[in-house]
């Protein structure tokens, strides 16, 4: 996935305008304060400070969150289902440090169903698809909370 310069504020003020997401659902997803995360939304230009009495901007931290949900649900959502499925293995793999084996055991899966995942979604049925990204989205979820995410 190559990531063009874009506005992250404007992104996501047109998915609220779309209807794709609400104001309320992106403060719950972010954890930004919702001055801040109103503040951010009404900005133009990311990243510039100003000396004002309004309420405070987001932190970096903050922003850079906000840029990466924004590249994530524009971007991000054109990438294939199997590259998607791969993906979830490639992370659980690579990052994680969990082996086959240790997947398949954790989602109750047979280990060749977990490979063919890995290596080449295309060959694996869509009922057994549904099983490995359902569960392994599930693994994905439980590192990041493991993780402080």
């Amino acid at each position: 996935m190559t990531v063009e310069a874009q506005n992250p504020a404007a992104e996501l003020r047109r998915l609220i305008a779309e209807g794709h997401l609400s104001e309320d659902a992106l403060q719950a997803i972010t954890g930004i304060q919702p001055d801040a995360l109103l503040r951010s939304l009404a900005e133009t230009q990311t990243g510039m400070m100003r000396v004002t009495t309004e309420p405070p901007s987001p932190s970096n931290d903050e922003t850079s969150r906000l840029a990466i949900l924004a590249a994530q649900l524009t971007v991000g959502l054109q990438i294939g289902d199997d590259d998607r499925l791969k993906g979830i293995f490639e992370s659980l793999t690579i990052e994680c440090h969990l082996t086959l084996q240790n997947i398949a055991r954790l989602v109750g899966l047979d280990v060749e169903d977990v490979e063919k995942a890995l290596h080449d979604p295309r060959t694996v049925p869509i009922e057994r698809k549904y099983e490995l990204a359902t569960r392994g989205s599930f693994l994905i979820n439980a590192v990041n909370l493991a993780r402080g995410r």
